[in-house]
């Protein structure tokens, strides 16, 4: 389901079942910052799992992915059948732990062996071969009418075709796998594949089962390889400290190691090493720090000093404070997923005018209504254009009470903008896409003061600009041919746009 989708389902779960709306929104809200619970709820059945697991709790969710895992696997390999008692004379009954036992078999034979799905023999096969090991489950029908019961009653498996066997969500897989691998002192092999992209959740939860010297032996081992590309390792010194969260237990020296070695990319200095983030992809996001409390120019400006008579340590360090924060946006802006706006809505009051430009810049990568409450209706608006590529964003800034500062940066008629926004705040305007020529549209704005015009156009005629009294500076772009320069009062500055206007 998109994530569209999602919310429609949640809100209508929600009023079916005559829960409080607000429930729904909560738990909207969670599913959006939590990048597991959002993996989950892009399945029907899954979406409608989590919104049973949230009112069960009274509106709250397991606070870790392990935790939330285990509550719905709970709800259902047991609850659900027994709740509903479903259960009839003579019909199979495995227990919950039973149940876990015979699916991680099938989960870890498919990550093993690459597959994300696998034949109905085989999988029929691997359930004959460890019933033996189970008498109480074994005495109570065939492989084949086991794997029916847990094909039906399990509500984690289901057969995309008639000869084939798959898991109803790949999350379910990667952690009954991982708990399979654990259970088999597998690190090895573990160790040896945490460098791929689709071996990141089985690593976490690999993490989440163990115990305190199994977690050593995995952390160390993927901390510690040598035979990976400089990506790689990237990747495995950022996918470790994204374990800790689960490492309920663990030795100081290695938690140490783990940390020291992630902190040389985060949070990001340099250009590099946010592209090194943005490469390695989501569970980066987990690792991205808040902003300082208030960049440290604000602290110093209300001292007794002025600014220019900090030191150079000082201004050294703001600048150092200043890069990380931006470098961090930057990061988060690439990595566009929902649970990366929690991450910027952090920096959402930082007054940094490059981390500022970044968020806004941002804007068109997420959902125009989730973004723009969350982040752009926050930001200082000091110098800042905020930018509109389509109408539903500036419908969005109107809602916000409009914009001094507007850069249009998608195609719009002067009448769509002239209909979408507040005309009495808007005081500077950047054009990027041709309106038009005539100006005699930009009269409707009584404060207008500042015009930049970044066009494609060849020439420029100036003299209606005349037309539009409060104007007093207009920027173009170099190399532009220009006329009706002297239709313009004397008050109105043309200028040159620098190369590095942005």
């Amino acid at each position: 389901m998109s994530r569209d989708n999602i919310a429609d389902f949640v809100i209508r779960w929600h009023q079916a079942a005559g829960i409080s709306d607000q429930y729904a929104h909560e738990l909207l809200r969670a599913v959006r910052v939590k990048q597991d619970l959002g993996r989950l709820a892009t399945n029907p059945l899954m979406c409608g799992l989590i919104c049973a697991l949230h009112q069960d709790r009274h509106g709250y969710l397991p606070e870790g992915r392990k935790e939330i895992y285990d509550a719905a696997l709970s709800m259902l390999l047991f609850r659900r059948d027994r709740e509903r008692g479903v259960y009839k004379p003579g019909s199979i009954r495995i227990g919950e732990a039973h149940h876990i036992q015979l699916i991680q078999k099938l989960a870890y034979w498919m990550i093993r062996n690459g597959r994300s799905e696998m034949d109905r023999a085989d999988a029929v096969n691997l359930l004959a071969q460890a019933l033996p090991t189970m008498p109480k489950v074994a005495e109570q029908g065939t492989a084949e009418e086991i794997y029916r019961h847990l094909l039906i009653r399990s509500g984690l498996l289901r057969e995309p075709s008639v000869q084939s066997m798959d898991f109803i969500h790949r999350t379910f897989q990667d952690y009954l796998g991982a708990k399979a691998a654990v259970e088999g002192l597998d690190f090895d092999f573990l160790i040896a594949n945490a460098h791929l992209d689709q071996w990141e959740d089985v690593i976490r939860m690999a993490v989440a089962h163990s115990r305190l010297t199994e977690r050593t032996r995995l952390l160390t081992g993927i901390i510690r390889r040598d035979n990976v590309t400089a990506h790689g390792m990237n990747r495995l010194h950022l996918l470790a400290a994204a374990c800790l969260e689960h490492a309920t237990e663990l030795d100081p020296e290695v938690r140490a190691e783990v940390q020291q070695r992630a902190s040389a990319l985060i949070p990001p200095r340099t250009a590099d090493q946010a592209r090194a983030l943005i490469e390695v992809g989501p569970v980066v996001l987990d690792l991205l720090p808040y902003p300082p409390e208030a960049p440290l120019v604000e602290k110093w400006s209300s001292d007794d000093r002025g600014i220019d008579e900090r030191s150079d340590e000082e201004k050294a360090a703001e600048q150092r404070v200043a890069d990380e924060a931006y470098f961090t946006v930057f990061a988060a802006t690439r990595i566009a997923t929902d649970a990366a706006i929690d991450v910027l809505a952090r920096y959402r009051g930082y007054h940094d005018l490059r981390v500022r430009n970044e968020l806004v810049r941002a804007w068109s990568r997420f959902d125009t209504n989730i973004y723009g409450q969350e982040v752009i209706a926050h930001l200082g608006q000091e110098r800042l254009y905020d930018p509109v590529s389509n109408p539903a964003e500036l419908q969005a800034i109107s809602s916000f009470g409009g914009r001094a500062w507007i850069k249009i940066a998608g195609d719009f008629t002067a009448v769509e903008f002239l209909n979408g926004c507040r005309q009495a705040q808007l005081t500077h305007l950047w054009l990027t896409s041709d309106i038009g020529d005539s100006w005699r549209w930009l009269r409707e704005f009584p404060h207008l003061r500042s015009l930049t015009i970044e066009t494609s156009l060849p020439h420029l005629d100036m003299a209606p600009l005349a037309l539009v009294p409060p104007l007093r500076t207009i920027t173009l772009p170099r190399g532009v041919a220009v006329s009706g320069m002297d239709s313009l009062p004397s008050y109105m500055e043309v200028v040159r746009m620098r190369h590095d206007t942005e």
